[in-house]
């Protein structure tokens, strides 16, 4: 999604981005409060859960601690999740933020851009909550709140991974002001998205069918997405 996002605006004129740039020093506070917060939630979280997070990264790869994870439910039990959320949620928010400005110059000149943050963190934040929250109820309505928890465990999983390696490779492209960097984040992006996707077609469930979860899927994870993209570049 990122990269389709990206290769949206640039597949005219790849150089031209960084011509119409705006310049790092109008967003580098900004850039530099997030990366701070989002280290010192990340520090707390490892040294107060060090065992927890490191699970936490394991669980998208490893079935054995996905499921121990479930069937103790310790995931909503422990403030690992809490901060975990909190640092996705910051580092994900910062990756919209920066390519709005990247992207989208004229928009970004126009608004405050503190203001731009703000939003994009609102937005990241009603995303994550309300998917998680709608999935759940969907969960109960059907009866298949154990499926439901998987999915939502697995999407924390997910974004926990690729949070962490996000955090490096987005500093590189703001602070050296090399945007393209963020292509080497697309393997890694599309391993844990697929490792997501195929943990939960792999549930064998009796009350959800795989018609029905390829139903939710298009209907609340990509089409959304789909939706904003032509917007932007209808706007652009």
């Amino acid at each position: 999604m990122i990269i389709g996002f990206i290769s949206i605006f640039s597949r005219n004129n790849p150089a031209a981005i960084s011509d119409r740039m705006v310049p790092i020093s109008a967003y580098a506070d900004i850039a530099t409060f997030v990366f701070c917060l989002a280290l010192l939630v990340l520090t707390l979280n490892v040294a107060n859960n060090r065992r927890n997070f490191k699970a936490t990264l394991q669980a998208l790869f490893l079935p054995r601690v996905r499921s121990q994870f479930f069937r103790e439910s310790k995931l909503y039990n422990e403030w690992c999740f809490y901060l975990g959320a909190l640092f996705n949620i910051l580092i994900q928010s910062l990756l919209v933020f920066y390519l709005i400005v990247l992207l989208l110059p004229a928009f970004a000149s126009s608004i405050n851009l503190k203001l731009l943050y703000v939003l994009c963190f609102a937005a990241v934040l009603f995303d994550f909550f309300f998917k998680w929250g709608n999935s759940t109820l969907l969960g109960k309505l059907f009866e298949c709140s154990n499926d439901a928890a998987i999915f939502n465990h697995g999407k924390f999983f997910y974004l926990s991974d690729s949070s962490v390696v996000l955090l490096p490779i987005l500093a590189i492209a703001i602070y050296l002001g090399a945007p393209a960097v963020l292509f080497v984040y697309l393997p890694l992006f599309l391993t844990a998205y697929a490792m997501m996707i195929i943990r939960t077609l792999t549930l064998k469930s009796s009350a959800l069918s795989l018609f029905q979860f390829f139903l939710y899927f298009c209907t609340l994870e990509i089409l959304p997405y789909l939706v904003i993209l032509k917007l932007l570049a209808m706007l652009r």
